[in-house]
């Protein structure tokens, strides 16, 4: 084991390694309870101080970041000259895995967790905020339903004067599979940079296959920027035709010519998430009571302007797990 500043103990091998660091699993001693550090990797190995006072900067903002899709950051710090950020262990199983396993993914849930993530992007874009790499891997399906938005600790706020992207211009801006034409281009991340990663998913989940496939990641990047995405309902008939449309609005090449946010993409989702049956070693077994589903129902009693403004960032995630996933609070 592994003990960061005395306090985190970290497993003997990383969780996961790749362009800006690496992800660990661990527990912090002092309040007992499963965390997630990730430490900022240094580009060529070489100590950049400036990169860590960003990466402080960056943090902050994220920490700012809370809605139930999104993972608690817990502390920020700076060990063995390299930067880190600790945040809370979500339980559950990736998209990525979910896909892989299954092929493709019932329509109505596929909607059901494209529209959490939604309701996530529209609490993050509020606050300034572009994930920049948003794909399957970095959703996770909990037992109860619910998704986590994961690696929003490296993030960019592009729109705020006071903070700076921690990005190098020799590091990954996203995954190619993934990633808007914009970002290919002009590496420029913004709010519809989400929403085009939003649809490469959405495809992926209801097709089973992404929608761009070449030997190379420089193949792949080209594809995104200049091929037209397959309509899914070639792929899959029993897709409805509204939702083959909203999923190539998400794929549209020019950032204006996607739906003008999340929440209007959460809108067009809502009437497809229908049908939520059991998925067998996902959700949990008949018979458990959930808490998360106990506390939504009471949510879905509440009327929009009793709540507030519709429009705020957390009413569309509450909304959609008690209306589609309370629906069986035992079982």
């Amino acid at each position: 084991m592994k003990l960061v500043d005395g306090r985190y103990e970290l497993e003997a091998l990383p969780l996961a390694r790749g362009g800006m660091g690496d992800v660990w699993l661990g527990r912090d001693v002092r309040l007992d309870r499963e965390v997630v550090v990730k430490f900022v990797r240094f580009p060529n190995g070489v100590h950049d101080e400036g990169l860590v006072r960003r990466f402080d900067r960056e943090s902050r903002i994220t920490a700012r970041l809370e809605h139930p899709g999104v993972p608690a950051v817990y502390d920020v710090g700076v060990h063995d000259g390299r930067p880190y950020l600790v945040m809370q262990r979500v339980q559950g199983i990736s998209v990525a895995d979910l896909v892989a396993e299954h092929g493709t993914l019932p329509i109505g849930w596929a909607a059901a967790i494209a529209a959490q993530v939604c309701a996530v992007l529209v609490a993050a874009h509020a606050a300034s905020l572009v994930h920049r790499d948003l794909k399957p891997s970095n959703l996770m399906l909990e037992p109860d339903g619910a998704v986590k938005v994961l690696d929003f600790g490296l993030a960019v706020a592009p729109t705020l004067a006071d903070f700076s992207t921690i990005t190098h211009t020799h590091q990954s801006l996203g995954t190619p599979a993934y990633m808007a034409p914009e970002q290919v281009e002009a590496g420029v991340s913004e709010a519809a940079t989400d929403l085009y990663a939003l649809g490469c998913t959405l495809h992926e989940m209801l097709a089973g296959e992404r929608v761009f496939n070449a030997p190379t990641s420089f193949s792949v990047m080209m594809k995104q920027v200049k091929d037209t995405p397959p309509p899914l309902r070639a792929l899959r008939p029993d897709v409805p035709a509204e939702l083959e449309r909203l999923v190539l609005d998400l794929l549209a090449k020019r950032p204006e010519d996607r739906p003008a946010g999340a929440e209007m993409v959460h809108r067009r989702l809502r009437p497809f998430v229908t049908g939520l049956e059991p998925l067998p070693e996902v959700l949990r077994p008949a018979g458990t009571v959930s808490p998360v589903r106990l506390y939504a129902a009471v949510l879905a009693e509440i009327p929009d302007h009793a709540a507030g403004d519709p429009a705020s960032p957390i009413d569309p995630d509450m909304l959609l797990l008690s209306q589609h996933l309370s629906k069986r609070i035992i079982g």
